[in-house]
């Protein structure tokens, strides 16, 4: 059920990285939507489960958006969320502040680990932008601080609205 639920997130993310680049085609670079499920299945769930979304969701870049060598985001995505996974199995990562901190901190790492893969494939675009790298790690993560709390008030309400009995009366 967890692979049915990741593909369908991952795809939902593509969705709204679409929409972001044909909306707001300036901004759709500072936000990366499909680090989202990556970072949601690693700290929810397992390693395994965040390596499977970051393949999934960084191969879903690569072939949408053609950005570099086919495999790169692939490969970056899944290898931190094996890492994320195995921080969050060790120390608790369920608030969506926390998530949102998670999220800066997997997005700079994405960055620098692009950046020294396509040095070492001496890619012409390969340059450091640490400004840009922050932006959109922060913008990424306020994406990420407002979708995990929606999901996490879903999830309280089990789907439903808040009724008398949810409130406690």
């Amino acid at each position: 059920m967890i692979v049915v639920r990741a593909i369908a997130f991952v795809l939902v993310a593509l969705a709204l990285q679409a929409g972001i680049a044909h909306a707001l085609p300036g901004v759709a670079h500072r936000i990366d939507a499909l680090v989202l499920p990556v970072v949601w299945f690693a700290v929810a769930n397992s390693q395994r489960a965040g390596m499977l979304s970051g393949c999934a969701a960084g191969l879903a870049q690569d072939a949408w958006f053609l950005a570099g060598p086919f495999g790169l985001h692939g490969f970056v995505k899944t290898f931190l969320g094996w890492v994320l996974g195995g921080i969050g199995s060790r120390v608790d990562l369920n608030t969506p502040g926390q998530r949102a901190v998670a999220t800066v901190l997997f997005v700079l790492a994405g960055s620098i680990l692009e950046y020294g893969l396509r040095h070492l494939l001496e890619q012409e675009g390969a340059h450091a932008d640490p400004v840009t790298w922050a932006v959109r790690a922060v913008a990424t993560a306020i994406l990420a601080y407002g979708t995990f709390a929606l999901f996490d008030r879903v999830r309280r309400t089990g789907g439903r609205g808040r009724g008398p009995a949810r409130r406690g009366v």
